[in-house]
């Protein structure tokens, strides 16, 4: 893997290499680093992993790039930090691009994200009642694993993703019974990325023993308020030195600048605005 730096327009494309590009690596209510909304690229294909109440303002003040440029987007979970901006994005989609934008989606997230997340904003248009195939077209997706946790997978042009159930805001503990539905995703079997979740180390062990995972960007709380929700920092370092040293740390907080992680053997924390190119 190589870092490049951001220089002054968000590459859409590459020479086939694949590039991630953290359009934030904060938490919900992080200024500063903003939200963690990841943007990839590939060849000629892009995705936009999650799309926050922050993502299109820091598209455009901080990255010179239009949210109606984007042609695929992935939701992870329905927290406003992660589809928070997928209303402006159905919309600009309809009125100013003209086209769908299309979604990577379970269909059990696709009925949750409508029903209970915009349908209320969007529903009612001068055609007349719209659904969540008005703006978005849903890609092929299938399932590829019941347990001991569900897997799906899904391509958009080259990339390909497995969408892993994750466990993140539960209603009884350590069971998925009555509680949120949230995914992480591994890109070309090479990258691990979390997106919100607890710690769930038998999870994670178990899915570097299917895959040959190069990177891990993971969810990370240094607050002391989302331990339970996400998992902690403390917890992070129990994990093997072999993991850690893979591991970047996302979703944290500015409080995580004054902690050594390299010194604590992780690879470090994942940073906006620059390219990790595999």
């Amino acid at each position: 893997m190589t870092i490049k730096p951001f220089n002054s327009n968000l590459e859409f494309t590459t020479n086939g290499e694949l590039s991630l590009f953290f359009i934030g690596t904060g938490n919900a209510f992080e200024k500063d680093v903003f939200q963690t909304n990841l943007f990839i690229a590939k060849g000629k294909d892009h995705l936009l992993i999650d799309c926050g109440t922050l993502c299109s303002y820091v598209m455009e003040k901080w990255c010179n790039t239009d949210i109606k440029d984007i042609e695929n987007v992935l939701f992870t979970h329905p927290h406003a930090d992660h589809i928070g901006g997928a209303e402006e994005m159905a919309l600009v989609g309809k009125y100013i691009a003209r086209r769908k934008i299309n979604l990577v989606i379970t269909d059990k997230l696709k009925k949750l994200l409508w029903n209970e997340s915009l349908r209320g904003g969007i529903q009612y248009s001068e055609e007349g009642k719209m659904t969540l195939d008005d703006y978005f077209n849903q890609l092929p997706i299938k399932q590829i694993r019941k347990k001991p946790f569900e897997m799906h997978e899904a391509n958009v042009g080259s990339i390909n993703l497995k969408l892993f159930r994750t466990r993140h805001v539960t209603t009884h503990k350590n069971s998925l019974r009555d509680s949120m539905l949230s995914y992480g995703v591994i890109i070309d079997d090479r990258i691990l990325f979390t997106a919100d979740t607890q710690f769930n180390e038998p999870q994670l062990k178990f899915l570097l023993e299917k895959y040959n995972i190069e990177t891990i960007f993971h969810d990370c709380d240094i607050s002391g308020y989302s331990r339970g929700v996400h998992a902690s920092y403390e917890e992070l370092c129990s994990f093997p030195a072999e993991i850690r040293k893979k591991m970047y740390l996302c979703h944290y907080t500015k409080v995580i600048e004054n902690i050594d992680t390299v010194k604590a053997g992780f690879a470090g924390l994942a940073k906006p605005r620059q390219y990790y190119i595999f």
